[in-house]
């Protein structure tokens, strides 16, 4: 998760903040943005979507960067965004 938010991720270390009120409200953003990503990482896997936007020989990407390229690939081609509901995910 840390990697997550710093390099390969959302890279908050180039955000330049330091007044400690701007990056909590950053930190909460990043937090909310981090669980779609993952929410869609998890679609990716449960839809078969993985398959799609990523290699099938092996398994080698977090929830977080399979949903950051299946996102990717729902905005570049216009594809309609799931509806965001852990609800959805947790029930089988």
């Amino acid at each position: 998760m840390f990697s997550d938010f710093k390099g390969r991720g959302f890279q908050l270390q180039k955000s330049g903040l330091r007044a400690p009120e701007r990056v909590s409200r950053l930190l909460i953003a990043v937090s909310l943005a981090y669980l779609w990503h993952v929410f869609l990482g998890v679609y990716a896997i449960k839809t078969g979507w993985d398959k799609i936007v990523h290699r099938t020989d092996r398994c080698d990407l977090s929830l977080f960067e399979l949903g950051k390229r299946l996102l990717k690939r729902f905005l570049t081609n216009g594809i309609p965004l799931p509806p965001f509901c852990l609800f959805s995910i947790i029930k089988t």
